[in-house]
């Protein structure tokens, strides 16, 4: 793991123990899911840990095989990462990739012969940051609930 990559990975586990979530690496080790948050009232999140350095980069892909079927308790954990900033944490529901918008969330569907390839895409750019911004942590704490 690069150091940047845990550093943010670091920085989603103390951000959801700030905010209160029990907090454990997923002991079943599959691929998909990184994380395991679980609330006060007993409900567990699988979280999917995806970092982007916004020097770097402005999307992120994640093969539909390696996330599975999006479902309820199974959230992408979007870590923005930028130079001299705090990672900036959005938690999103994978459910909201089954439906994109082609905005901000896009499906890439290769077709049966490139099945393997298809992904979810997640774009970030500066318009779409209020639309993003939804999914912040503040802003999604009262959906762990």
């Amino acid at each position: 793991m690069s150091i940047l990559r845990k550093y943010a990975h670091q920085s989603v586990q103390l951000e959801l123990l700030k905010a209160k979530l029990e907090v454990s690496p997923d002991k079943k080790r599959r691929a998909e899911v990184d994380l395991i948050a679980k609330t006060h009232t007993g409900k567990q999140y699988e979280l999917y840990f995806q970092p982007i350095d916004l020097e770097k980069e402005r999307s992120v892909k994640i093969l539909k095989g390696e996330l599975g079927e999006p479902k309820e308790n199974l959230w992408i954990a979007l870590v923005l990462l930028m130079k001299d900033m705090e990672p900036i944490l959005h938690l999103i529901p994978s459910k909201v990739l089954s439906e994109p918008d082609d905005y901000i969330f896009f499906d890439n569907e290769q077709g049966e012969r490139f099945k393997h390839l298809s992904n979810w895409e997640i774009k970030v750019f500066t318009k779409a940051i209020p639309e993003l911004s939804k999914y912040s942590l503040t802003n999604m704490l009262p959906q762990l609930a």
